[in-house]
């Protein structure tokens, strides 16, 4: 988990928006590979392994493996930056499921921060990658990613982990890409589409709300 996106990561819990403090207790550069996430008001906890923060509670914690046999091919990740319009290095992206396997190589291309979400155990982890594992939120704050490139693969033991369930964690006007096989949420607009994939961009901006219960 790259220090920088440490600030971006929310607790899960239903209460107020609060970001969450890290303890390092292994990193590789700016990158904490095994440490523990804390939420300051519910006290809830995360920890992280193999540079991924696991948010899922245990089911599934994936882990990462750096094979340079196994990187994807240059051209896959040029498509997929050309996809989620990306022409600066500026804020990250979030990559579900198959996806994640770019991550590394579309660095390459563009050195945007890459949050994976619930990674292929191949997807290489560490020098901007990023990974968290969750089971039907992703944990990260509105409006806050500049794109989001999905698939059903990023669902964890059939949780119910979708498009427009993630969708609130993308600004307005941002890329979203997925595969043909995923349903169009009502909240993006398409721009094109082939025969396998379809991109978009985000039409909604409203951020979403979280209910508290009143204590009284």
């Amino acid at each position: 988990m790259h220090s920088e996106l440490v600030d971006t990561l929310r607790c899960l819990s239903v209460h107020e928006e609060s970001w969450l403090v890290a303890a390092a207790d292994e990193t590789d550069g700016r990158h904490i590979m095994r440490g523990l996430l804390g939420c300051p008001v519910c006290h809830a906890r995360y920890p992280i392994a193999h540079g991924i923060a696991d948010f899922s509670g245990g089911v599934r914690v994936p882990v990462a493996l750096d094979d340079e046999g196994a990187r994807p091919a240059e051209d896959a990740a040029m498509r997929l930056a050309a996809m989620l319009d990306l022409t600066d290095s500026s804020g990250y992206v979030i990559l579900v499921g198959s996806w994640a396997r770019l991550g590394a190589a579309l660095r390459e291309v563009v050195p945007v921060m890459v949050l994976a979400v619930n990674p292929h155990p191949d997807a290489g982890i560490g020098d901007g990658v990023s990974g968290v594992t969750t089971l039907d939120r992703i944990p990260v704050a509105a409006s806050s990613a500049r794109a989001i490139a999905f698939d059903a693969a990023g669902r964890l033991d059939e949780q119910p982990l979708d498009l427009a369930a993630a969708l609130g964690a993308v600004r307005p006007g941002g890329r979203v890409v997925a595969a043909t096989t995923v349903d169009v949420p009502e909240d993006v607009a398409v721009i094109v589409r082939d025969a396998k994939h379809w991109v978009a961009t985000r039409t909604s901006g409203a951020p979403l709300i979280r209910l508290v219960r009143n204590p009284a």
